[in-house]
């Protein structure tokens, strides 16, 4: 695999085009207040949380992720806690139940970034992320950065310059900008186009991209284009709509009212 050179490179000018997506995603997220008659209500329940988190942790990104899914259909909508720890209540203007259902349990994908640093891959990552792990640097394990899907903030289609043609524009809220900083700036101090420069791109299982860092990113957001080809729009929409619907961190059960 021959890794894309430019989708990093292409972020710092890319963040204004995302503006206006982002300025949807917040104004749907607007507090509603009380429940009203053109209010939709729906509960759900969480369980099989992931070992590595604790349900409080857990509901959070549920609660985020929820959020986003339903900001990306253009609806106005309130996420709150439950009265049990591990419920969560959604509440969504001018939609049916199940319209609402429809949206909340929709599946979508996640996005990873890890770094590769000289090593055996571990049991863990190779389960997360498959046994063609071991073998795309082979020496070399990929380590997480930190930086997964809960942090975007609302994934939008824009327009790459090299290749010429869609791409994803994906911006991070301000946890996931300072980690994107950071591990930017450790990246380009590396020789460049070796395996220490750079950063990979998993979405799910997949490796996205392996892409060589050229500098430091400081406006929290990045472009995605194929590692190989390009998009076309209707690809482009669809990794937009997956990783704007995200992963839950264990199963969803809606609860009757």
């Amino acid at each position: 695999m021959r890794p894309g050179r430019s989708w990093l490179l292409a972020a710092a000018g890319v963040v204004v085009a995302a503006g206006l997506g982002i300025g949807v995603a917040r104004l749907s997220g607007l507090a509603l207040g009380p429940a009203a008659p053109t209010t939709t209500v729906v509960s759900y329940r969480l369980s099989g949380v992931p070992s590595t988190m604790t349900t409080a942790q857990a509901r959070e990104i549920a609660m985020r992720v929820i959020t986003r899914r339903l900001a990306s259909h253009r609806l106005v909508n309130r996420v709150d806690p439950g009265a049990a720890a591990d419920v969560i209540d959604v509440r969504v203007a001018h939609a049916t139940p199940a319209q609402v259902a429809a949206i909340v349990e929709a599946d979508g994908v996640n996005l990873t970034i890890w770094k590769w640093v000289p090593g055996q891959v571990d049991e863990a990552s190779q389960s997360q992320l498959g046994p063609l792990a071991a073998q795309y640097h082979p020496g070399y394990k990929p380590v997480f950065t930190g930086i997964d899907g809960t942090m975007l903030i609302h994934a939008t289609v824009g327009q790459a310059t090299r290749p010429p043609g869609p791409g994803v524009i994906v911006p991070f809220d301000p946890d996931g900008a300072e980690l994107l900083d950071l591990v930017t700036r450790d990246r380009a101090a590396q020789t460049y186009d070796t395996v220490d420069n750079k950063l990979a791109v998993f979405i799910d299982r997949r490796l996205f991209e392996d892409a060589d860092i050229s500098g430091e990113i400081t406006k929290g957001a990045m472009l995605l284009v194929p590692d190989i080809g390009t998009f076309t729009v209707t690809d482009a929409e669809q990794l937009a709509d997956g990783l704007n619907a995200g992963t839950i961190p264990g199963k969803l059960t809606r609860l009757s009212r």
